[in-house]
């Protein structure tokens, strides 16, 4: 059970992506690319409303010299606003905790058995 990440930029809405990580059966993370300027009032915004739905976040960090950060949970997701301090991009990542570890468990598994050594010599 391979993760695969697929990367989908919107027609309709300029200059938004996202990205959608899943296993072959199960989504497990959705990442929204906002776009946004040095003066970071986006991040803000999206914070303000993120407030309203959620709740305050359990991590905070203001966008200022640093990395903008708010982590909220909410049950099994974690809901992450970043924005990194030199950067042209802002990410809302929501992450199912409990598949999200499944998938890199399967994923990890995969890759040692890829790379491990032969029992046997050539």
């Amino acid at each position: 059970m391979l993760t695969i990440t697929l990367f989908v930029i919107l027609s309709e809405a300029k200059n938004l992506m996202f990205l959608l990580n899943f296993s072959p059966d199960v989504l497990y993370q959705i990442k929204y690319v906002f776009p946004l300027n040095m003066e970071k009032e986006q991040f803000y915004l999206i914070d303000k409303k993120l407030r309203a739905k959620y709740g305050n976040p359990s991590r905070y960090v203001k966008p200022y010299l640093a990395d903008g950060v708010a982590v909220r949970r909410n049950g099994d997701i974690e809901i992450k606003l970043l924005a990194p301090w030199v950067s042209w991009s802002m990410y809302l990542t929501y992450t199912h905790k409990p598949l999200e570890s499944q998938a890199l468990n399967s994923d990890n598994y995969y890759l040692n058995k890829t790379l491990s050594k032969p029992s046997k010599g050539l």
